[in-house]
C-alpha cells in the first residue's frame, strides 16, 4: 500500500521538513552508539558515544529548538550532565511547571541502555528538585506516537520490519528520515546500530538555526543553482569528450544524461518533500471544530494553536501529548483519546487527499526526464553499426539497456496515479550513482591532460555563473538570519513570562 511515508514521519511532532535543532559532533570520538530522548514538550534527543558522551543533541520540534537555541556547551558533556543541563533549561524557560511535571525518556542501544536510562531518570528528577520541582520520568508512549506507530502499521500489515517496531525505535527511524533521504519503510529494515550512527551523521548536517523554513529555502536555493550548473559545466565535459574520443563517446552521453537527470529528479524530490508535510498544514474550521469537540474544548481553542498562530496536527498533538501524560490514567481518558484519534485520523486523510491531488502535477516533470533519458539512449543506440567489434556492440547495448529500465521505471511511477517524494528520491539516488559510474568509465579513456584540460574548462564555465552563485548564497543567508531572529524572539519571549 502505496503511502506518503515522509509526511506519516514528520507528523510525530518532531520537525517538518528536514529538521531542527542544535547537533554538532565530536571528531575524536568514533562513532555514536546510543540514543536518548526526553520528551517534555520540547522533545529533545541526543545521540552518545561508547563513554556516554553527548555526540549530538537536537530539537526535535520547535520547542526543542527553541530551548537549546544558543546552547552549544551540551554536546561534549557527560549524558547526565547534558540531561541537568537539559532540566534546568526546561524549568528556566517555563517548559517543566506546575502544569507540566512528566518527563518521557527513552534509550536506545544494542546493549546498555537499561543503564543509561536509569541515570538519565534519576539525573533529571534530582536536578528537578534542587529546583524545587518535583518531575516524574515516565517511559510511557507520548499519545502522538503511539497514534503514528498504530496507524503506520494498519497501512503496512504485511511489511515485517515496521509491524516489529516498537515505540523507542520508531522514534529512531523517525529521526532518521527527516532529511528525506529515507524512507521510515527503508529505515525500519535497518538494526539499531545502523539508525544510531544514521541519526547522528543526520544531526551533524544541522545547524542550531535550522528551522523548517529555512531548511526550505535552502533547499530550493541550492537546486535551483544546482541545475543550472549542472546543464553548463557537464556539457563542457560531453562536448569535450565527443571532439577527442568520438567512437566512445557514448559513455559521455550516459553521464550527462544521467547526472542532468538526477540533479532535475532530486529537485522534484524536494518540492514533493515539503509539500507532503501533511502535519504542519493549517486545518480547515470544519476539522478544527471536530477535534475541539473530541477534547471537549468548546471554543477554547486558541490552546491548540503554534507559535504563528495556525493549528496544525503537530500543534494539537503537542498539546495532546502534554495534557495526556499529565492526566491520571482512567476510562475517560481513553475515550477522550479514542475521539481524538479519530478527529485527527480524519484530518489526515483529507489533508492526504490534497496533497496527492497536488503531486500530480510533478507527472509533467517526470515525463520531461524520463524523456531526455530515452532521447540519450537513442542517440546512444546510432552508435551501433556493423563496423565496430562485437564487444564495442555488446558495451553499447549494456549502457543502452540501462537507460531503458531507468525509463521503464519512470513510466511505472507515473502509471499507478500515485507518486510520492520517497519514489522520485528512490529513482533520483539511482540516476545518481549510474552517473557516477558512467562518468568513472569515460574518464579511464581520458589521459590526464585531458581530464586537466577539461577540469579547467568547465572551471572557467562555472565562474560565468558567479551571478547564479551570488543569488544562491544571498537567499540562504537571508533565511538564516530570518531563522535566527525567529528563534530567538521565540526565546526571549519565553523569558519575559
Amino acid at each position: 500500500m502505496k503511502r506518503k511515508i515522509v509526511a506519516i514521519a514528520v507528523s510525530m511532532c518532531m520537525v517538518v521538513a528536514v529538521c531542527v535543532g542544535l547537533c554538532a559532533c565530536n571528531p575524536t570520538e568514533q562513532k555514536a552508539v546510543s540514543y536518548v530522548s526526553m520528551d517534555i514538550n520540547p522533545s529533545i534527543e541526543m545521540t552518545l558515544d561508547s563513554h556516554n558522551k553527548v555526540l549530538s543533541v537536537r530539537g526535535a520540534n520547535e520547542d526543542g529548538q527553541v530551548l537549546l537555541y544558543g546552547e552549544a556547551d551540551i554536546v561534549g558533556l557527560d549524558v547526565e550532565k547534558a540531561v541537568a543541563k537539559i532540566t534546568e533549561l526546561a524549568v528556566e524557560y517555563g517548559y517543566l511547571d506546575d502544569g507540566n511535571k512528566v518527563v518521557q525518556t527513552n534509550v536506545v542501544a544494542d546493549k546498555g541502555a537499561e543503564e543509561i536510562l536509569s541515570k538519565v531518570n534519576a539525573k533529571i528528577t534530582a536536578t528537578a528538585q534542587n529546583l524545587n520541582m518535583s518531575v516524574t520520568c515516565d517511559g510511557a508512549n507520548a499519545f502522538s506516537l503511539a497514534r503514528k506507530l498504530d496507524n503506520l502499521k494498519k497501512d503496512y500489515p504485511d511489511n515485517a520490519a515496521i509491524q516489529a517496531l516498537t515505540p523507542a525505535k520508531l522514534k529512531l527511524v523517525v529521526s532518521a528520515s527527516e532529511t528525506g533521504e529515507i524512507s521510515v519503510e527503508a529505515a525500519a529494515e535497518l538494526d539499531t546500530a545502523e539508525l544510531v550512527e544514521m541519526v547522528s551523521n543526520a544531526h551533524s548536517q544541522m545547524k542550531e538555526y535550522s528551522t523548517a523554513a529555512y531548511n526550505k529555502a535552502k533547499t530550493v536555493a541550492e537546486d535551483t543553482f544546482e541545475k543550472l550548473k549542472a546543464e553548463a559545466v557537464d556539457s563542457v565535459y560531453t562536448t569535450y569528450f565527443v571532439a577527442h574520443h568520438a567512437l566512445e563517446s557514448y559513455y559521455a552521453f550516459a553521464y550527462q544524461g544521467y547526472k542532468l537527470s538526477a540533479v532535475a529528479t532530486n529537485a522534484v524530490a524536494d518540492v514533493m518533500f515539503y509539500a507532503e508535510q501533511a502535519c504542519g498544514r493549517p486545518l480547515n474550521e470544519q476539522q478544527i471544530v471536530a477535534v475541539s469537540q473530541a477534547l471537549g474544548l468548546g471554543d477554547n481553542v486558541d490552546v491548540l494553536k503554534n507559535s504563528q498562530g495556525e493549528i496544525t496536527v503537530n500543534s494539537i498533538e503537542a498539546y495532546a501529548d502534554k495534557m495526556f501524560k499529565n492526566s491520571e490514567l482512567n476510562a475517560e481518558l481513553e475515550q477522550l483519546k479514542e475521539r481524538l484519534t479519530q478527529a485527527l485520523n480524519e484530518a489526515e486523510s483529507a489533508i492526504q487527499a490534497e496533497i496527492d491531488k497536488f503531486n500530480e502535477k510533478y507527472q509533467a516533470e517526470l515525463e520531461q526526464i524520463r524523456d531526455t533519458i530515452k532521447a540519450a539512449a537513442d542517440s546512444i543506440q546510432t552508435f551501433i553499426s556493423g563496423l565496430l567489434p562485437d564487444e564495442t556492440k555488446r558495451q553499447i547495448e549494456s549502457v543502452v539497456n540501462n537507460m531503458t529500465d531507468i525509463v521503464n521505471e519512470i513510466a511505472n511511477i507515473i502509471a499507478d496515479g500515485k507518486i510520492t517524494a520517497d519514489e522520485v528520491r528512490n529513482l533520483a539516488n539511482k540516476l545518481g550513482d549510474k552517473s557516477v559510474a558512467a562518468r568513472k568509465v569515460a574518464d579511464s579513456i581520458l589521459t590526464d591532460a585531458e581530464r586537466d584540460e577539461i577540469a579547467r574548462l568547465q572551471a572557467k564555465t562555472e565562474e560565468k555563473l558567479a551571478n547564479a552563485k551570488n543569488q544562491m548564497d544571498e537567499a540562504i543567508a537571508k533565511a538564516q538570519a530570518d531563522a535566527q531572529a525567529y528563534l530567538q524572539q521565540l526565546k526571549d519571549a519565553r523569558t519575559s513570562k
